[in-house]
């Protein structure tokens, strides 16, 4: 099979069932990781931890292990079932997920988070897999977008019902509800969708999967897979370290009650973050058609910029007005550069390269991003003095990375060009 046939396929029988049953899998990959965010202001005062202990324990206690796992869970991606994987790790971090609600300290939290994280390595590098092997290169960047709603979803399930749930029963409680659908959901997985066939060679035989330094080498001796993968890295530190601390932040600066606050950001979250990844594919995909596929970098280009202007106004504003507005564009130009920038890994690798290539970017969002950008907010915050206001110079430190990534993926589209000459 020829790049060009291989691109042109048709799509796979049953994709988008796979689709909706792999995007809600990551919709409960979301609420697990975030729920911890909503509950940050009980479990600080239940165990009178500071901002840097909590910046740890939202962040660096699931980056880490996220990181550490999925290098050889990528390697497996490449190389065993996907969908029996998937499986066993969602059923693996949605029990962890419920056994915070049974932690008796901080050193117990952590523990379990860390469990977490690592199990969760999995979700991105096998869905993404195997989404690309159930759609052609054509008409990827829509199912992709379609995909990455389930981050702004499932972060907003977390902030608004985790916020009624602890309101009313408890922070313990917000655990157990977030945990018990996702073991649920893994036998639905595993009984009802079936393991995408590989993308073949032009002989007919599967491809081998590459060592993993192999691969690595190659993303980054590859400066149109190299550049976006950094940009994707940089972005997830603001990506990952306003919503953790959009609650508080509200909490602190607006006066808002726990269970305000969590329905603010939820909807700010999962509304106009849910509408930037759905537009974010399709506008991928409409710029390829009309100005050719090196453009595509354009779009996460773009929306990496607007980020960075609209994230310093949710940061610095203190209107609440400004503040919505603010938090508002942030989500929808943050969330809608993800798709295409995907969709260039993606396009960019062989077929048994994505497992590693997925897991190696997600461990990078999860331990520069989700581990250390939760960290900067909560450290800046209490250099500046830990008052009301000073969580507002932490968001406004994290809103300087999206500037960073413009730049690469400005770079990536000079690459494109040039390589399309």
């Amino acid at each position: 099979m020829t790049t060009t046939e291989a691109a042109e396929r048709p799509i796979a029988k049953g994709a988008w069932y796979a689709l909706a049953v792999l995007t809600l899998v990551y919709v409960f990959n979301a609420v697990d990781r975030s729920v911890m965010s909503i509950v940050i202001e009980p479990v600080r005062h239940e165990f009178g931890l500071n901002d840097s202990q909590l910046g740890l324990l939202t962040g660096l206690a699931f980056g880490l292990t996220y990181a550490i796992a999925g290098i050889p869970i990528g390697m497996l991606v490449d190389r065993v079932n996907r969908r029996n994987l998937l499986s066993v790790m969602l059923f693996a971090w949605s029990g962890a997920t419920a056994f915070c609600g049974l932690a008796t300290g901080y050193v117990s939290l952590v523990v379990s988070r860390l469990v977490v994280g690592a199990a969760e390595s999995a979700g991105a590098p096998t869905a993404l897999s195997m989404i690309a092997d159930l759609f052609p290169k054509s008409r990827r960047s829509t199912p992709i977008g379609i995909f990455w709603v389930s981050t702004a979803l499932g972060t907003a399930i977390s902030l608004v019902i985790g916020g009624v749930i602890a309101t009313n029963y408890g922070w313990r409680a917000a655990f157990f509800i977030a945990g018990v659908p996702g073991i649920l959901l893994a036998f639905l997985l595993f009984f009802t969708v079936k393991e995408p066939v590989r993308e073949v060679d032009v002989k007919g035989a599967q491809l081998k999967a590459p060592s993993y330094f192999s691969t690595l080498a190659y993303i980054f001796r590859t400066p149109t897979v190299r550049h976006p993968f950094l940009g994707i890295a940089l972005n997830s530190i603001a990506m990952s370290g306003v919503p953790v601390w959009a609650a508080s932040f509200l909490i602190r600066t607006q006066d808002f009650s726990l269970a305000q606050a969590g329905l603010f950001a939820g909807i700010g979250v999962g509304v106009f973050g849910g509408i930037g990844s759905l537009i974010g594919g399709p506008l991928g995909d409409i710029v390829t058609r009309r100005f050719g596929l090196p453009a595509l970098a354009s779009v996460p280009m773009v929306m990496s910029a607007a980020s960075f202007f609209s994230g310093l106004v949710f940061a610095l504003s203190g209107n609440l007005i400004m503040v919505a507005i603010g938090f508002i564009l942030f989500e929808i130009f943050s969330r809608a550069h993800t798709a295409s920038a995907y969709a260039m890994l993606l396009g960019g690798v062989e077929s048994r390269m994505r497992g590693v290539v997925v897991s190696s970017v997600q461990a990078a969002t999860n331990l520069i991003g989700y581990g250390v950008g939760p960290l900067i907010v909560g450290v800046v915050s209490q250099l500046v003095g830990g008052g009301s206001n000073s969580l507002q110079f932490g968001m406004m430190a994290v809103m300087f990375a999206m500037l960073w990534a413009t730049g690469h993926f400005a770079l990536a589209w000079r690459a494109a060009r040039r390589d399309s000459v």
